[in-house]
């Protein structure tokens, strides 16, 4: 789980902050594309600050999009006993 996910403020920030990003680096292209500066690095620097933003946030407002933790059903049984 994400820290401060269970807030009650949590999915609104995550809202927020998706929008907010989304027209961020919509007006950011649009910047980039008027003064002839967006090549391919310059697109890919925008493709990777949207995939390091929305998925932890989209992880909050949809919380089963997380895998589950399974842990062993007899921990002790795991550990090596080699010493």
């Amino acid at each position: 789980m994400l820290p401060n996910a269970d807030k009650p403020w949590a999915k609104t920030v995550a809202r927020i902050v998706i929008c907010f990003t989304i027209v961020g680096l919509v007006v950011l292209a649009f910047v980039l594309k008027s003064y002839n500066t967006l090549r391919i690095p310059e697109v890919v620097g925008l493709v990777l600050l949207f995939l390091t933003i929305v998925p932890p946030n989209l992880a909050i407002l949809y919380p089963w999009l997380l895998p589950t933790n399974h842990s062993a059903p007899h921990a002790s049984a795991t550990k090596s006993t080699v010493r």
